[in-house]
């Protein structure tokens, strides 16, 4: 009875393993993931990504183009600290090249030199003196120091020209901007369009005389007298100062015709742009863009108007209503955002 009661124990033990085991095994196989499971959760997970792709560039889009407007504020309030202190605005320079043209300081560099004080960029103002001085070296210098504020993230943090030969020594480098002032036709025809070439009104380089006249805020050294509060007869608030220039994609790190000698050039498509020409946005297109006003923003640019606040234009703006922001006196009010 002994063994036999074992053995029955025995067998119950067995059957009672053999349960556990099943138990078990089967568990394990609930706990796993088939195939089709797998690939089911690995294109959940794409789906996901590619929804949150677009929002995370969107939100980096977003804070470059904050920081972008916020450049321009800055370089606004220079310009109004800069005539609260001289009572005028800066100028824009009188040749592009600035050095084969005369040495004097007033002729060489534009605005985006003026007005280094004014964006905590002092000590790099007052190596650039030495330019009006003759001194070359300190010229070279001063070409080749990227200024933070003067590009837009939207399309580069900072980018050098390097070039030994053409009209300007770069072979330091030269460092490019983002930004350009704005500089009216003044006068367009019925089909607006600018009735004669008024960004240079004839001459290039060399001969500069007092007498021609620019409208925009920031003038052409020499040719007009620097613009004054009281020559915004438009209203501050309605007359464009400074905006985003438009550039080739490609040319980005590398310069282009229009972008090669940078912030410190004198009157020249890389400091100032025309309002009669229509914007855009950066493109490799077979268009030639150098007198243009644009951006790598997809709504338009953004621009800063002369009592310092910024605005987006946009791209299809009409030619008659651009060239109208961009001239202090013409008498056509346009609104602004």
């Amino acid at each position: 009875m002994g063994l036999r009661g074992t053995g029955a124990q025995v067998s119950l033990q067995a059957e009672g393993l053999t349960s556990m085991t099943t138990i078990m095994r089967s568990h394990k196989r609930n706990s796993g993931f088939t195939l089709v499971e797998l690939l089911v959760v690995i294109a959940i997970i794409g789906i996901l990504v590619s929804l949150l792709l677009p929002a995370v560039q969107a939100a980096r889009e977003a804070a470059r183009r904050t920081q972008c407007v916020n450049n321009l504020k800055q370089i606004g309030l220079a310009f109004l600290n800069h005539e609260s202190e001289r009572q005028e605005f800066p100028t824009g320079g009188t040749d592009p090249w600035h050095d084969e043209g005369d040495t004097k300081f007033a002729k060489g560099y534009g605005w985006m030199v003026q007005i280094l004080p004014y964006v905590e960029e002092v000590a790099l103002r007052e190596i650039s003196k030495g330019y009006g001085q003759g001194d070359l070296q300190l010229d070279i210098q001063v070409r080749k120091t990227p200024i933070g504020m003067y590009y837009c993230p939207s399309r580069r943090q900072f980018a050098l020209h390097i070039n030994s030969g053409g009209r300007e020594d770069c072979s330091k480098g030269c460092a490019l901007n983002d930004y350009a002032s704005a500089t009216p036709a003044n006068a367009l025809d019925q089909n607006k369009r600018p009735t004669q070439d008024w960004f240079w009104q004839g001459v290039t380089h060399g001969n500069v005389v007092a007498g021609k006249e620019y409208f925009g805020v920031i003038v052409r050294t020499i040719a007009s007298p620097p613009c004054k509060s009281k020559d915004i007869t438009d209203g501050t608030s309605k007359t464009m100062v400074v905006g985003e220039k438009r550039l080739k994609i490609n040319r980005y790190m590398l310069g282009d015709w229009h972008d090669d000698i940078g912030w410190t050039d004198g009157w020249d498509p890389d400091i100032i742009r025309y309002t009669a020409s229509q914007p855009g946005v950066d493109n490799d297109d077979g268009r030639d863009v150098g007198y243009d006003f644009g951006a790598a923003h997809v709504a338009g640019f953004n621009s800063v108007y002369a009592d310092g606040h910024v605005g987006l234009i946009n791209y299809n703006i009409d030619l008659l209503v651009l060239n109208a922001l961009g001239d202090r006196r013409d008498g056509l009010v346009i609104p602004t955002e």
